[in-house]
């Protein structure tokens, strides 16, 4: 699961609980703070099936045709 605009990882949280152990989410935000803040609430959460990267939506940190599901929620274009 790739979650575009993922903030502070609420919904890549939920989507990691979906997947499960045997998958992975991957979510991307254009803000260092926010990517800070997800992966130290990762931590506390204990999703180690979670990866936050620093990114744009144009420019995704994310290799071609390696994800099955794109989510993305309250995303505001700063």
């Amino acid at each position: 699961v790739l979650d575009l605009g993922s903030g502070a990882g609420f919904d890549a949280f939920l989507a990691a609980r979906q997947v499960g152990a045997s998958g992975s989410v991957i979510g991307v935000d254009m803000t260092p703070d926010m990517v800070s803040k997800a992966r130290a609430n990762a931590v506390k959460g204990g999703y180690a099936n979670v990866d936050f990267r620093l990114g744009e939506i144009e420019h995704l940190p994310v290799a071609d045709a390696t994800v099955d599901v794109i989510i993305s929620n309250c995303v505001i274009n700063l």
